[in-house]
């Protein structure tokens, strides 16, 4: 690649991070633009971008990019965490019998990195600056402290995608912008009632074996916990009743499920996960709300998972949950408990919820949110031909007043019958739109007809 070319992709990724960071843009647009993101990473997976990704990521997933930050050095090993407070960051650095470093992060200042270079000895710290200029400052520290290289690790991206490549045996992931280094595997996580997490490797995923002394540290930082389930919790004005998961993963002893009480009966729409961390302040952390698709892309169900103190932890929680049952997500988003206490136990209510109320954390790429079936009119009001569908094509819908009729969609309404939810793209009547512009702008058009053709002319219509 040219470095003309090259110039001119950076260009565009700027203008597409603005576009997303500061507009509020129709949701296609979003997808389109985070997938015309990632393709400019695949593509440019070189020196010359490596900066431009990492201030990406500090910005707008801060924790993920200090984990992998850390991959990227020769010290992984002896990393020992993301912290934004310092009192924290001492604690995780004093208590270990090992040299270590830390990454400080404040949100206006920026980055420091911390450095104990020997057991007993003060802490030393780096000036506040960008994150990959601290990596300068580590490496001159190694000339003098003698902090201890180990064979790199490529940090896994914790995304739900994870769940969909182990299924496959594959180790790809869409949430890692860039091209796979290095197989990946599941890193083992420090849980405890703090907010912060850390990231330890066990000796297993490394490509040489750990020295003995090292080995014998992970053991016993990851020992197995006893831990005291509750027999039920209240969920706003239900009971649930706990069942522990017992994963074979020590950090995820704390996982359980909830299932409400026979007498008001389990939604059939919603799997319900608590991380028992501290189950007194559960209530206080974000719900995150996650579309459940099964390998053919139908939607199953949503998960609700409570209880997670970080979207860090909240990803590595989900991702085990949607290994086990073979699904995979189309999307997390998050709200708070008070948004969602009253309605969960009502399908129109949460789906509302998680429609207008939820924050986007992840979506799959080209992602639609999904409509459920009992909440549009399935008869096509307009006839003409459609393009065959599959299972992630999505159903065009004008909605007028309380009514949300089909524009495009019988070829996706007709693959099953007991579909729960749809993709959808949602149009609202107004004066710029309504059915005898759609039937002009189909008459116009050579059918078969696809989804995203007639969505588009449909848009330009609208914008002329």
């Amino acid at each position: 690649m040219n470095a003309l070319k090259k110039a001119h992709l950076v260009k565009e990724l700027h203008e597409l991070i603005q576009q997303l960071e500061h507009q509020a843009l129709p949701l296609y647009d979003v997808a389109r633009f985070k997938k015309r993101i990632r393709d400019i990473f695949n593509l440019c997976d070189e020196p010359i971008f490596k900066n431009q990704i990492l201030a990406f990521k500090a910005q707008t997933q801060p924790e993920l990019a200090a984990y992998q930050f850390s991959a990227s050095t020769p010290y992984h090993l002896s990393f020992r965490g993301y912290f934004t407070e310092i009192p924290a960051l001492e604690k995780a650095l004093y208590t270990q019998p090992d040299i270590g470093w830390a990454i400080l992060h404040h949100p206006e200042r920026g980055w420091q990195v911390w450095l104990i270079p020997a057991p007993k000895h003060p802490a030393l710290n780096s000036e506040w600056n960008e994150l990959q200029q601290c990596s300068i400052w580590l490496s001159q520290q190694q000339l003098t402290t003698g902090l201890q290289a180990a064979p790199p690790l490529t940090v896994p991206a914790l995304s739900l995608n994870e769940a969909e490549a182990s299924l496959k045996a594959a180790a790809t992931t869409r949430y890692h912008r860039g091209r796979q280094k290095a197989k990946i595997n599941s890193l083992s996580l420090n849980h405890s009632d703090e907010p912060h997490i850390q990231i330890q490797a066990t000796s297993e995923y490394l490509d040489h074996p750990l020295p003995t002394e090292t080995a014998i540290v992970q053991e016993k930082i990851i020992v197995p916990e006893v831990i005291d389930f509750p027999t039920e919790i209240q969920l706003g004005d239900v009971i649930a009743q706990v069942q522990p998961l017992t994963p074979e993963d020590t950090n995820l002893q704390r996982l359980c499920a909830l299932e409400l009480e026979p007498d008001v009966g389990h939604p059939a729409y919603l799997d319900i996960v608590l991380y028992y961390a501290a189950e007194d302040h559960w209530q206080a952390r974000q719900v995150y709300l996650v579309e459940q698709l099964n390998l053919q892309g139908q939607f199953i169900k949503y998960l609700m998972l409570l209880g997670a103190s970080s979207q860090l932890q909240a990803h590595y929680c989900i991702e085990h949950w949607l290994s086990q049952h073979q699904y995979q997500a189309a999307a997390i988003k998050s709200l708070s408990w008070p948004q969602l206490s009253t309605g969960f136990t009502q399908l129109h209510l949460l789906s509302k919820a998680y429609l207008q109320q939820a924050e986007i954390v992840w979506t799959q790429p080209d992602y639609y949110p999904y409509i459920p079936a009992d909440s549009i009119q399935k008869q096509k009001f307009i006839s003409f031909e459609e393009a065959l569908a599959d299972f992630s094509t999505p159903i065009l819908l004008l909605q007028e007043h309380q009514r949300i009729r089909v524009i495009h969609g019988e070829k996706r309404l007709s693959l099953a019958e007991d579909e729960l939810a749809y993709p959808s793209i949602l149009l609202q009547r107004d004066q710029q739109l309504n059915w005898q512009k759609i039937h002009t702008i189909i008459l116009m058009m050579s059918q078969p007809i696809q989804v995203m053709e007639l969505y588009q002319a449909i848009q330009t219509q609208i914008i002329e």
